[in-house]
């Protein structure tokens, strides 16, 4: 292997410099030399040389050689990146010539890419990987946070901060408008899985297809990325056992600052002073009995410190393998539990797992995956929202009388109550697998036929007592829901494989029957007089109950050929015909195809000799794939029950067409080109790919808007188009590699434009306002063509109007305290005309970077992932900092208007405003708060994020000898620990548009664990 002249000269002062700090040897140590070269006779420089069982070693000078001091009867240990490990035993007096062998599993990294798997070296679409290894560095409990800012184009956001709250994938952008935007989840070729239920030390690797040729495989299933997951199997030899285990808690991080109690005592005057012509009136008609001796006293209540605590955290898992040349087997058992910091909020997972894999015969394999799961989890009823907006004059028991208190006279529930009195359990029970039988009755010829089980029971119980908000003082409410659903898939593949000289085939075909069953009954009781939990419904005074099935099947033929010439040159093509029972008739069958080329440049005769080039190949490819993104029954027009109808005085129910039917919907498709550039320079110490996508998703499936003459208001059609254009940035690097020292990074780096490229409905918008001038598009939905899908439409705040401003505010029917709103057509009236476009909610850019060191036996990794470029609707800005705020909760602090202070930051306290809700909006925008907003509503989500922190010690290889072991693993890591926002607002900009009772704040964990392989 050739190597540059400055490289050369690099390692060799490494080199001089490493053996100059070689230890000491006893009398009966000898010196050893040697060569080590690769398989062409090239010398290799930097190869890493180490006594076998100590931290004695040197590495390789530039001329291949060295020379290390070792004990007799010593075995050395020769690595180099991208070539197999070799073990030699020394001789006295002998000179060793080493010839390292080429790694197969670097250079020839299997990727799985539905239906089968291709060298990554082969791979022609665009594919991003993440390995075991990864997926538990950062001690994450499920395996999509893992991922979190470690492959380009896959943004990860977390729905809420409860304990067992899953995580939103996006790959890509938004390719649709109404329908879901989730990924198609494959585990172990189990279609629709969930990944949640899956303990990430069952996971091997998981792969995500990302342009249209990639997903095209899987048609219609596939118009939003799709997430192969592969868990560890069996390999042949002895038996290895596995323990992973950690422990650690929660605490919270980056909570907002809210009001002192003198504080708040203030804001309460100067809230009751606003609405009183600015006259202050006695604190005995603002705060009652018990606050005035708080207030007196100084004795102020800190609620949120009361119903929160530190949560634990514990997770393990013990796994066996191994097996002989007929059998293999593998098998886990894991155990997760996390503590909520608000009671009764706690989640466990328990996990089972089995595989096996029968090889009789040569012609003959056959074998069974099953993975089940068990989960319990309580999210509480939101009573966050009740502790922050307690006020901190407010005391569980009243200061006068000492007796406890219920209700207090903001409306507000007494939330330590409300945590004995309310719970809201869900119980989900998983059980997925596959069982799969291949046949090779020739060589090179396949037959296999898997048939792949999910059946899942899902139950939703919740009690809310007669001493919580919900309730205030009633009797108690509950309810209780059963779910069951029933999936199952049959695929019957058939592949070939063959080379001639120059050229490798490898053609598959696939018939395929996917059948989906949901039933579902839900029970309601209502004024129990006892707790019963949900478990006597019919206890109440009045009850109800509702039922529902649902069924729908897919058919598919599949077909997928791979061509390869001289290794340098590759072809792939496939199509895909699916059938779906929830179209309508005519429309219910669909086609998609795709195509690739890649050319491999590094691999041709001008480019063979250019010493510091590894790799460097084009990607080419096109794809389509489609979406039946439809309810079932949606397009057969059902029927709902009414009470039309009365015999004497009893009502009869009758029925009514439920929504229009639509006997031309069709299919969604979207249709991708993508050109991708994979690199690699110094012998692949630099790695990485560019990417460029265009994808545009046509015949959108949503409620198209219909004249009201109709008896309807909208119709389920095919009635758009958006388009997705982004880049793509990933890059490798081994920045530093010595015999105890190292250093590896990874970075990435996404951009993504989106916007509607047309409408069905679609009307003249200028009419709308000045800023939607020469604008088309469907404006109760606000969807309007050039524009993105998640638009903000605001009205723009100005300040606040201040003193001597009483004359022009009054035109807008304000004054000095109030908001200033921009007129934007100057025609004195605030209105819908005055919005503008703000912004919208999906970010621009999203990336982030790994970094390993290594030490000897230390390791340090750390995380980082950020996103810049949206805007959503702060909920906790608005319910926590003075918006409709009438002194009654606890406020968010943040410096105000007064008349003595006056600030144009935020409006004078519980001063309506002429963003009121009801003033100047349309019903379409008091129905869809994100929309209606005002600009100082609106926050920035832009975060660098440092998503975790590891230090880890690998016991050295005498003492695991000496212990017996295979390999031991002791590490800390902390999540969460910093984040830096861009909005000083933003406490979660993950979920900074879900009020605060159906999320909860950020925690920053620590947990210490250990890793044994016996």
């Amino acid at each position: 292997m050739k190597q540059t002249f400055f490289c050369k000269l690099f390692l060799c002062l490494t080199a001089i410099f490493l053996m100059g700090t070689a230890e000491g040897f006893a009398q009966n140590s000898f010196t050893v030399k040697g060569t080590v070269k690769d398989p062409d006779g090239e010398f290799i420089i930097g190869a890493s040389i180490m006594e076998k069982g100590t931290t004695n070693g040197t590495v390789s000078d530039i001329d291949g050689n060295f020379t290390l001091n070792v004990k007799a009867n010593s075995q050395l240990v020769i690595s180099y990146l991208g070539y197999a490990t070799q073990e030699v035993t020394v001789i006295p007096g002998q000179s060793l010539n080493i010839i390292l062998k080429e790694d197969s599993e670097t250079l020839e990294e299997v990727v799985v890419v539905g239906y089968g798997s291709v060298k990554k070296s082969d791979l022609t679409g665009s594919v991003s990987s993440v390995s075991t290894k990864d997926l538990i560095r950062g001690g994450n409990t499920d395996a999509v946070g893992s991922m979190q800012g470690a492959m380009a184009g896959v943004q990860i956001s977390r729905s809420s901060s409860k304990p067992g709250s899953e995580y939103n994938i996006l790959i890509r952008g938004l390719n649709t408008i109404s329908g879901s935007t989730s990924p198609l989840v494959v585990i172990d070729g189990v279609q629709g899985g969930t990944l949640s239920n899956i303990n990430p030390d069952d996971i091997e690797r998981i792969d995500i297809l990302k342009d249209a040729s990639s997903t095209a495989i899987y048609g219609s299933r596939a118009s939003n990325g799709v997430v192969l997951v592969t868990t560890k199997r069996g390999k042949k030899g002895d038996v290895k056992l596995n323990y992973s285990g950690y422990a650690g808690f929660r605490k919270y991080t980056n909570l907002p600052e809210m009001m002192s109690g003198d504080e708040y005592v203030q804001l309460a005057r100067e809230a009751v002073r606003a609405s009183n012509n600015n006259v202050y009136k006695p604190d005995n008609e603002i705060f009652t009995a018990s606050e005035l001796k708080a207030i007196e006293d100084g004795n102020y209540f800190d609620w949120l410190d009361a119903i929160s605590h530190s949560g634990i955290m514990t997770n393990h898992s013990l796994s066996a393998s191994g097996g002989s040349d007929i059998a293999t087997y593998a098998i886990s058992t894991g155990y997760y539990f996390e503590e909520g910091m608000v009671d009764p909020e706690e989640y466990s997972r328990y996990n089972l797992r089995a595989s096996v894999d029968v090889k009789p015969k040569d012609y003959l394999k056959f074998g069974i995956n099953a993975y089940g799961t068990h989960t319990v989890r309580d999210t509480g009823t939101g009573m966050l929202t009740t502790a922050m907006r307690m006020r901190p004059t407010y005391h569980p028991t009243n200061l006068i009388t000492g007796e406890e208190e219920t209700a207090y006279s903001n409306g507000r529930y007494n939330p330590l109550l409300t945590q004995k009195n309310a719970t809201n359990k869900r119980k989900n029970y998983n059980m997925m697998g596959n069982l799969y039988l291949e046949i090779l009755p020739v060589k090179d010829l396949s037959v296999k036929t898997t048939f792949s089980p999910n059946i899942r029971f899902y139950e939703v119980g919740q009690y809310l007592g007669p001493y919580t908000e919900n309730r205030s003082g009633n009797l108690a409410n509950s309810n209780y829901e059963k779910n069951n659903y029933t999936n199952w898939m049959w695929d019957n593949q058939i592949s070939y494989r063959f080379a001639k000289k120059e050229h490798r085939f490898d053609v598959m075909g696939v018939f395929s029957m996917l059948q989906n069953q949901e039933e579902g009954l839900r029970g309601v009781g209502n004024n129990l007089s006892y707790n019963s939990l949900w478990y006597n419904l019919q206890g109440g005074t009045t009850n109800s109950s509702t039922s529902g099935f649902t069924k729908t099947s897919l058919i598919s033929y599949l077909a997928r050929a791979n061509y390869s010439f001289r290794d340098n040159y590759f072809v792939t093509a496939s199509i895909r015909v699916d059938g779906s029972s929830k179209l309508a008739e005519g429309n219910k069958w669909g086609s998609f195809s795709s195509a690739a080329l890649a050319w491999r440049l590094s691999g041709e005769e001008f480019l063979k000799n250019v010493d510091w080039l590894s790799n460097l190949k084009l990607r080419l490819s096109y794809g389509q794939s489609g979406n039946d993104n439809v309810n079932p029954y949606q397009t057969e027009g059902a029927t709902s029950a009414v009470n039309y109808y009365m015999f004497g005085t009893t009502d009869a129910q009758g029925y009514v067409p439920g929504n229009m039917r639509n006997p031309d919907l069709g299919w969604e498709r979207t249709t991708e080109y993508n050109i991708g550039l994979d690199f690699g320079f110094l012998s692949n110490r630099i790695s990485g790919s560019i990417e460029y996508y265009n994808r545009l998703t046509e015949d959108l499936i949503m409620n198209k808007t219909i004249p009201v003459t109709t008896g309807y208001t909208s119709v389920t059609d095919n009635v758009g188009s958006v388009r997705n254009t982004g880049v793509e940035f990933m890059i490798n690097s081994e920045n530093i590699r010595t015999k105890d020292f190292s250093w590896n990074t990874q970075f990435n780096f996404a951009y993504n434009k989106n916007k509607i490229v047309d409408l069905a409905y679609k009307e003249d918008l200028s009419s709308r306002g000045l800023s939607l001038q020469g604008m088309v598009g469907d404006y109760n939905n606000l969807w309007i063509i050039g524009q993105p899908i998640d638009i903000n439409f605001s009205m723009m705040t100005q300040g606040v109007y201040q003193l001597g401003e009483e004359a022009e505010a009054a035109k807008y029917g304000a004054k000095p305290g109030h908001y200033k709103p921009l007129d934007l057509n100057q025609d004195g009236e605030i209105t819908d005309a005055d919005r503008v476009i703000n912004g919208k909610h999906t970010p621009d850019f999203t990336g982030g970077m790994t970094n390993t060191f290594t030490y000897k036996n230390l390791d340090l990794s750390f995380q980082l992932s950020f996103q810049s470029g949206a805007k959503v609707y702060n909920q906790y800005l608005v319910s926590y900092a003075l918006e409709y705020n009438t002194q009654n909760f606890n406020n968010l602090k943040r410096e105000y208007w007064t008349p003595e202070n006056p600030t144009n930051a935020f409006h004078q306290p519980s001063s309506s405003d002429p963003y009121d809700r009801d003033k100047g909006r349309s019903d379409t925008w008091n129905r869809d708060e994100s929309k209606a907003c005002a600009s100082h509503r609106l926050g920035s989500t832009d975060y660098l994020k440092i998503n975790y922190i590891t230090l880890g010690y690998t016991l050295s290889k005498a003492w695991i000898q000496k212990l017996n072991l295979g390999n031991l693993r002791v590490y800390g890591t902390v999540q969460n620990p910093f984040i830096w926002t861009r909005d000083k607002y933003a406490f979660n900009p993950e979920q900074m548009s879900v009020a605060i009772g159906s999320t909860d704040f950020m925690t920053c964990n620590a947990i210490f664990g250990v890793n044994i392989e016996f």
